[in-house]
C-alpha cells in the first residue's frame, strides 16, 4: 500500500468503525426528542402539580417547597434562587450531596470541553489538514470527526496535549478539593442542625456482635461498664426477635387495603350500592366456595389481625434476644465521643458505632453471625463475578454493532446492507449501539443493589456506596479494557483480511505485528465516536425521567380504568422514593464515559502510543 492510499484510508470516513453521519444523526434525533420532551413538561406541569410538585401537599412538618407559579417557565427561578441552607433544610443532606456531586461534575466538563475546543481541537484540525494536502478525498467521504482527534497528531506539537493533560488533572484536583471543603461545612451545619439534634438515634451507640451470655439489656449495660467512658448510658435494650409481625403487620395492610377497595366500589360517587358487595370463599378455579358478604367477611378478617399484632407486641419482652443492641447517651456529642473513643476498641468483642437513622437499617441484616456473613459474602463474590462475567456478552453485541462498518468487510450481508442503503446503516449504526447499552446498563447496578444486600450490608448507604464503587470498577474493566480490546480483535482481523486480498504472504503478515501499538492507539480514538452517540441518548434519558411522562399517563389510566381509594390517591402522588444508588451510579457511567473520551482524545495517554508511533 503506498504512502497516498495509506492517507486516504486514514482521513477517508469510510473506514472508520463508525461513521460520522451516525454521530450526527444521533445527536440529531435525542436533540429534538428532548425538545420536544422539554416542551410536553413545560405545557403539562401547571395542570398536573399532584405528580410534578407532590411536596407542596405531602411535604413533611413545617417544610413546604418553594412555590412554583403557573407560568411555562415558573419553575425556573426556585431552582435557580433556592440557596443550600434552605435545600438542606428542606429536602436533606442526602440530596444536597447529590446535587452538589451534580455541580462539580458541570463545572468540571465545561472548563475541560471548553479548553479542549479552544486549544486542543484547533491544533488538531490544523495538523491533520496539512496531511489532507494532496490527497483527493471526497467532501462526502472525508472523516471530520477524525480531523478533531489526536489520532494523526505528531512531533513536538504533541507537548502542548501533554501540558493540556496536566492543566485538566489540576481543574480536576483543584474542584473536588473545593467542592469537598463545601461537603465538610455542610455536613457540619448539619450535625448542628435542630432536626439531627432532637433526633433520637443520633444521641444512641449501636452494639453489634454481643456474645451470647450478654445478650440482654443488662449485658449491654455490662460492656459499657467493663470500658472507662467517660459518660453513662441512660437508656440500653438489647434487639428481639420478631417473629411474624412484620408479617402480621403486611397482613393487616394487605386486608384494609382489601376493604377500602370495596368500600370504594359500594359507596361509588357518594351513593349507596343498591347491593351489598359479596365475595366467593374457598372453592377451585371460580367453582364451589362459599359466598359471604364482602364489608363484614373484611371487617372480622381485620380485627383477627389486629388482635394477633397486640398480642405478638405485648411478648415481645420476653422473646429470645438478638446479637445487637442498642444505648443511648443523655446527649448528642457525649454519644460522639463514646464512639470515637471506641471506634478501634471491641470491648467483649462487640463492635460499638453510632447507630444510624431506624429507616436507613436493613434490619435482616443485623443479626447475622460473622460466619453467615463470611459465607454469604463468598457466595456473594462469586454470584457478582458471574453476573459481571455475563454482562460481557452484551458487551460484545454492543462493541459489535460499535464496529459494524468495520464487520462489513469481512460478513458480506452487511456489506451489501451498507452498499444498497447507505442512509439506513448509517441510522442504525447510530442508534443501536447507545440503546443496547442503556438497556442493559439499566439492570445491572439494580442487581448489584441486591446482590450487596445479600452479602450483608447494614444499612442502605453502605449499600449505595458498595453499588457504586462495583459499578464503576465494572466498568473500568469492561468498557475501558474489554470494549476496546473487542474493537482491537476487530481492526486486526479486518488488516489481516485486507492484507490476505492482497495476497501478500505469511510471514509478511507476521512481520506487520509491530503496528499493533498504533492498532490499539487508532481502536481507542475511533471508538470514541460509539461514546459521541451514547451521550446524547444518555442527555435525553435524563431529561425524560425529570418530565416523568410515563409516570403521568400510567397514573391518568389507572385512575380512570381501575378508580381508585384515597389510599391509593395518597401513594399514587406521593414524592417518590429517590434511588440515590442508581442516580449516582449513571452519573459516575457517563463521566467515565467522559474520561474515556479525554484518555483517547485529549491527554497524556492518548500521547504516549502516538509518539512512539510517530517515532518508531
Amino acid at each position: 500500500m503506498s504512502l497516498n492510499d495509506a492517507g486516504e484510508q486514514v482521513f477517508n470516513a469510510d473506514s472508520r468503525s463508525l461513521k460520522p453521519q451516525a454521530v450526527y444523526f444521533q445527536l440529531g434525533l435525542m436533540s429534538l426528542i428532548s425538545l420536544v420532551t422539554i416542551i410536553f413538561f413545560n405545557l403539562l406541569r401547571p395542570r398536573n402539580k399532584i405528580i410534578y410538585e407532590p411536596k407542596v401537599k405531602y411535604h413533611v412538618g413545617s417544610k413546604p417547597p418553594p412555590r412554583i407559579s403557573d407560568s411555562l417557565f415558573g419553575w425556573l427561578p426556585p431552582l435557580l434562587h433556592t440557596k443550600e441552607p434552605e435545600l438542606v433544610d428542606k429536602v436533606g443532606l442526602d440530596a444536597v450531596t447529590f446535587l452538589r456531586f451534580l455541580r462539580l461534575m458541570r463545572w468540571v466538563f465545561t472548563i475541560v470541553a471548553a479548553l479542549a475546543c479552544a486549544v486542543l481541537i484547533p491544533i488538531n484540525v490544523t495538523f491533520s489538514l496539512r496531511k489532507l494536502d494532496g490527497l483527493k478525498i471526497p467532501r462526502n467521504k472525508l472523516d471530520t470527526l477524525g480531523l478533531l482527534t489526536i489520532r494523526d497528531v505528531q512531533g513536538d506539537i504533541l507537548y502542548v496535549h501533554v501540558a493540556a493533560s496536566y492543566v485538566i488533572t489540576f481543574i480536576i484536583l483543584g474542584f473536588v478539593w473545593v467542592h469537598w471543603r463545601e461537603m465538610v461545612r455542610l455536613r457540619h451545619s448539619w450535625f448542628r442542625s435542630p432536626e439531627y439534634i432532637q433526633s433520637f438515634y443520633a444521641r444512641t451507640l449501636a452494639v453489634l456482635r454481643v456474645p451470647k451470655k450478654m445478650q440482654s439489656d443488662e449485658g449491654i449495660r455490662a460492656i459499657f461498664e467493663s470500658v472507662r467512658v467517660p459518660y453513662p448510658t441512660t437508656s440500653v435494650h438489647i434487639g428481639r426477635k420478631v417473629g411474624k409481625l412484620p408479617e402480621l403487620v403486611e397482613y393487616h395492610n394487605t386486608t384494609v387495603r382489601q376493604l377500602e377497595e370495596v368500600l370504594v366500589r359500594y359507596l361509588k360517587g357518594g351513593r349507596i350500592g343498591k347491593k351489598r358487595p359479596t365475595i366467593t370463599v374457598g372453592g377451585i378455579c371460580g367453582m364451589g366456595g362459599v359466598k359471604k358478604d364482602a364489608i363484614d367477611f373484611y371487617t372480622a378478617k381485620l380485627k383477627r389481625t389486629e388482635a394477633a399484632i397486640e398480642e405478638y407486641r405485648a411478648q415481645i419482652d420476653t422473646r429470645k434476644a438478638e446479637n445487637y443492641g442498642f444505648a443511648s447517651m443523655a446527649a448528642v456529642p457525649y454519644a460522639h465521643i463514646v464512639a470515637n473513643q471506641l471506634h478501634d476498641k471491641h470491648p467483649k468483642g462487640t463492635s460499638i458505632t453510632l447507630a444510624p437513622n431506624p429507616k436507613d437499617i436493613i434490619w435482616e441484616n443485623m443479626n447475622k453471625s460473622d460466619s453467615e456473613i463470611t459465607r454469604k459474602k463468598t457466595l456473594g463474590f462469586v454470584f457478582l463475578v458471574a453476573v459481571c462475567f455475563f454482562n460481557t456478552v452484551p458487551l460484545l453485541i454492543i462493541s459489535t454493532l460499535a464496529n459494524i462498518n468495520t464487520l462489513a468487510t469481512y460478513v458480506p450481508f452487511v456489506a451489501k446492507v451498507r452498499d444498497q442503503s447507505g442512509s439506513f446503516f448509517d441510522i442504525l449504526s447510530g442508534i443501536l449501539p447507545p440503546a443496547v447499552s442503556a438497556a442493559f446498563g439499566f439492570f445491572l447496578p439494580i442487581i448489584m443493589r441486591w446482590l450487596m444486600q445479600y452479602m450483608g450490608a447494614l444499612t442502605h448507604s453502605k449499600l449505595d456506596r458498595a453499588v457504586i464503587a462495583r459499578y464503576f470498577a465494572f466498568l473500568v474493566i469492561s468498557q475501558l479494557v474489554i470494549f476496546t480490546l473487542i474493537g482491537v480483535i476487530f481492526n486486526s482481523v479486518k488488516e489481516i483480511v485486507i492484507s490476505i486480498g492482497g495476497k501478500k504472504s505469511f510471514a509478511d503478515i507476521i512481520n506487520n505485528l509491530h503496528s499493533l501499538p498504533g492498532t490499539v492507539h487508532r481502536t481507542y480514538i475511533d471508538q470514541a465516536s460509539y461514546w459521541l452517540t451514547f451521550f446524547p441518548l444518555r442527555g435525553f434519558l435524563a431529561i425524560f425521567d425529570l418530565a416523568q411522562i410515563i409516570n403521568l399517563v400510567w397514573l391518568s389510566f389507572k385512575t380512570r380504568v381501575f378508580g381508585r381509594t384515597p389510599r391509593d390517591i395518597r401513594e399514587w402522588t406521593q414524592p417518590p422514593e429517590f434511588q440515590y444508588a442508581i442516580y449516582y451510579a449513571n452519573i459516575v457511567g457517563t463521566g467515565f464515559v467522559f474520561m474515556v473520551m479525554l484518555l483517547t482524545r485529549n491527554n497524556s495517554y492518548s500521547w504516549v502510543p502516538s509518539a512512539w508511533y510517530s517515532l518508531r
